[in-house]
């Protein structure tokens, strides 16, 4: 292998010549037979004998050594290269002219790649430092963080606890002193006069207004807990509506506004709790109250298909658009006059939003300075199959947690009854939806539900086994069949009982409801 090597001799010893010895030092083809230079002192000398290549001060030396196939001149300088022509053999290649001047300059070069290399490799050093001190910053930054966040999740915790237990003592004496302030305004320990009568007032208001904070953190705290129960069962919106108008009808009639209800003749139903849509409805129309001195508040419900829509809307001092953000924060007050007027806690809305999400629905505000607020929430509408599984689902739950049993009765039209029009479809509606009334006004266990559905009523039934299942369908039965005879149906509707019990007949919620829907298509 080494013969096959091409044999190389350099000249000058200079910044060039050490160059193109670093670059022909690891080349496998190439051997680099000696270095030349008149200066004995030339750096390349010290690169070369670490190599182990020889040196002179004069090229023609290495002619006397054997084969030389190439002469590399790398002193820059065109009298070398001149006398190199004539004094080479004719055997002996040499880089002539332009390639010549173009080998120094790479090779000149070349020193100063291999210092940019060199700096280069030390600012990636350098930077790889960087990073690595940087990760370990960032990963102590971490743990820090992680620990601030337990902090204060240790710290938001406490507070939570400390406002539900500080609430909670509160309310026992301030219903104690209400009820005090109470018998003396009904005069029931002495007579009161005017003046007194005026202070007691004030202080109930205050009272009030108190119980009203309290509700409003314990509410707060329970929903930032997560420990805020939704009871839902299907409500009436219209129903539900017209009671919240009730309870503002005076205070609006004593400020000279004009409350409204806007709702259609045809109940509209919702699978809601109703003591939580109460207040949500309760809170807004109290807003309204305290930012309308003139014109009308109105309470509107509107069917869509996938949604109900519940609006209050107002004809107050409205809300810049820049506010609007700020409404459902808690504790902000926007349109707060400083001095005497309505006061509140600045949660009512923060509360309604949290209530209408965990209901799935969406709350917004539309607003305009000096024009009015209205406020919309929607709520999912009711899907009977929805509504009959939630029902089953919770009963089962209840019954495991308690040990109990429990059942499910459906109570069916003869299809042969549809198939013959004895009765027509409109008339089929309205006596299942009287059987209904009928089976909810017949129950003894207060946790009971009837459920109207396309074809037929369900019945949820707490607490029964078989046997009280049985019971309970006769009881229902002698209910309905009055109720047929009254409406004089009782020889044109066939009615048929099936009933399934939990766990007896299915060990889980899935499958009662399976079995419902089965006894359906019997």
């Amino acid at each position: 292998m080494q013969e096959n090597k091409r044999k190389i001799l350099i000249v000058g010893a200079g910044r060039a010549g050490t160059a193109l010895m670093k670059i022909f030092g690891g080349d496998p083809s190439v051997q680099i037979a000696g270095l030349v230079d008149i200066d004995p002192k030339a750096v390349g000398f010290t690169l070369a004998k670490k190599m182990n290549i020889p040196t002179a001060e004069r090229w023609d030396e290495f002619l006397k050594g054997g084969r030389l196939d190439e002469i590399v001149n790398a002193t820059g300088k065109e009298e070398v290269q001149q006398a190199l022509l004539k004094q080479k053999p004719e055997d002996v290649e040499m880089a002539h002219g332009v390639m010549a001047k173009t080998v120094w300059f790479l090779a000149k070069e070349y020193e100063t790649v291999e210092r940019k290399i060199r700096e280069a490799k030390e600012d990636v050093e350098a930077l790889e430092w960087g990073v690595r001190k940087t990760n370990e910053a960032i990963k102590l930054l971490y743990k820090e963080i992680e620990e601030k966040n337990r902090e204060l999740q240790d710290l938001d915790r406490l507070k939570s606890e400390f406002i539900s237990t500080v609430s909670h003592e509160l309310r026992t004496p301030l219903a104690i002193t209400k009820e005090g302030i109470t018998l003396i305004q009904d005069g029931i320990l002495g007579a009161v006069n005017e003046k007194q009568a005026k202070v007691l007032m004030t202080s109930k208001e205050s009272i009030d207004r108190l119980s009203r904070l309290i509700n409003g953190l314990l509410d707060i705290s329970k929903i930032e807990a997560g420990k805020i129960e939704i009871k839902k069962s299907l409500i009436s919106m219209t129903a539900l509506a017209k009671q919240v108008v009730s309870f503002f009808e005076l205070k609006a009639k004593e400020k000279g506004l004009d409350l409204r209800l806007n709702a259609p003749a045809q109940d509209i139903l919702a699978f809601a709790d109703h003591d939580r849509i109460v207040q949500v409805l309760t809170n807004l129309v109290g807003n309204s109250l305290k930012f309308t001195d003139q014109g009308h508040i109105e309470i509107s419900i509107k069917e869509h298909n996938d949604e109900i829509e519940c609006g209050v809307a107002d004809t107050g001092r409205g809300v810049a658009k820049e506010d609007i953000p700020k409404m459902f924060v808690k504790f902000q007050q926007i349109n707060r006059v400083h001095g005497d007027g309505e006061r509140g806690t600045g949660l009512g809305l923060s509360i309604s939003k949290s209530i209408i999400e965990m209901h799935q629905g969406r709350i917004w505000v539309e607003s305009e300075a000096g024009k009015g607020t209205l406020i919309i929430f929607t709520l999912p509408k009711y899907a009977e199959e929805v509504v009959l599984k939630e029902y089953v689902y919770n009963a089962v739950e209840e019954a495991k947690k308690n040990s109990h049993k429990m059942s499910v009765m459906t109570i069916s039209i003869d299809e042969t009854i549809k198939e013959k029009r004895l009765v027509s479809d409109d008339k089929i509606y309205f006596m299942l939806k009287g059987i209904e009334d009928v089976l909810k006004n017949s129950f003894h266990h207060s946790g009971s539900v009837a459920l109207k559905h396309a074809r037929e009523c369900v019945v949820i039934l707490p607490n029964s086994g078989c046997q009280a299942a049985l019971s309970a369908e006769g009881r229902l039965k002698q209910a309905v069949d009055d109720f047929l005879a009254r409406e004089q149906l009782a020889d044109k509707i066939k009615l048929r009982f099936r009933c399934v019990t939990y766990p007896d007949e299915a060990p889980d919620a899935q499958g009662i409801i399976a079995l419902v829907q089965k006894a359906r298509s019997c």
